[in-house]
């Protein structure tokens, strides 16, 4: 990096470490989420299937659940990877006690001043999801229930990293904007790391599977000779289907990888992208479906 004459300005650091993502207890959901929750406990017809068919879609309360399913008291510590696993071994009595312990994205900040747009990054991360399950079904020898899960997490270090250290976040942007560069770049040259490390943190700290970090940490650029690379390069691809098909992230200067390059690395031609399509956007359909977002 250059200084002043170079590419761009010498950020100003700040303080923030990596390891302070290992404290956090719990990341928020939207109100709208809670409330849907809150509805279907209130009729016992509901309970059991519409509550794990809720989380299915959302990263927060995933997380929070893949967080207890992952301790020594179920028998299976540190090796949960998939949500639906952790659905069947908590059942829904635990997990409804697990969301209704999830607080609301407001109660850190006014809603009018949110750094981000939430409800926007809470669809994709369901479509994205919905997708990377469908692909990892349809091109076979993977678990499509863990690209399912990574693909619904994998902004979960954004969440963290806006929610908790808006400030912080807030240079970022302004360094991302001044510089024109892309955000992981920019977030990089201002804290000295990625909301992709912060998600790897987190994961680590609530000990779940090392392969969910594994994935996310390369989801940005895939790699063919690193671990879990397939898995990657699906939910890679699943967030270039949902921008493609009207839901992206909302995040500025993210940089999706080109689809013809994922398609070469995993090995699919566009006419069988094409043949998986209408049923990868049934899946898609029936998650917005699910989730009940306004």
């Amino acid at each position: 990096m250059k200084e002043e004459t170079g590419l761009f300005k010498a950020p100003l650091m700040t303080s923030l470490t990596l390891d302070r993502f290992r404290s956090l207890k719990n990341l928020p959901s939207l109100p709208e989420q809670i409330d849907n929750v809150l509805m279907a406990t209130g009729t016992s017809s509901s309970m059991d299937y519409s509550i794990v068919e809720m989380i299915q879609y959302d990263p927060a309360m995933a997380m929070a659940v893949l967080k207890v399913a992952n301790t020594p008291i179920y028998g299976y510590p540190g090796k949960i990877s998939s949500l639906q696993q952790a659905a069947g071994l908590l059942g829904p009595g635990a997990i409804k006690n697990i969301i209704l312990r999830t607080p609301i994205i407001e109660r850190f900040s006014d809603k009018s001043a949110l750094p981000i747009d939430y409800l926007q990054l809470w669809i994709h991360s369901g479509i994205t999801a919905a997708i990377s399950g469908g692909l990892g079904r349809f091109i076979g020898g993977m678990e499509s229930d863990v690209s399912f899960t990574t693909g619904l997490i994998h902004h979960t270090g954004v969440i963290a990293l806006t929610v908790y250290f808006p400030t912080a976040f807030a240079k970022v942007q302004d360094f991302m904007e001044q510089n024109q560069v892309a955000l992981i770049e920019a977030e990089k040259q201002t804290l000295g790391f990625s909301h992709l490390e912060v998600a790897g943190e987190m994961i680590d700290a609530w000990g779940l599977p090392a392969q969910l970090s594994q994935v996310i940490l390369q989801c940005a650029a895939p790699e063919k000779n690193k671990i879990n690379w397939e898995i990657a390069a699906v939910v890679a691809l699943a967030k270039s289907l949902a921008s493609e098909w009207g839901f992206p992230s909302g995040l500025k200067g993210f940089t999706a990888t080109e689809r013809e390059n994922l398609l070469t690395l995993l090995g699919i031609s566009e006419k069988e992208l094409e043949q998986w399509e209408p049923e990868l956007k049934k899946y898609a359909e029936f998650s917005l479906d699910t989730m009940q977002i306004p």
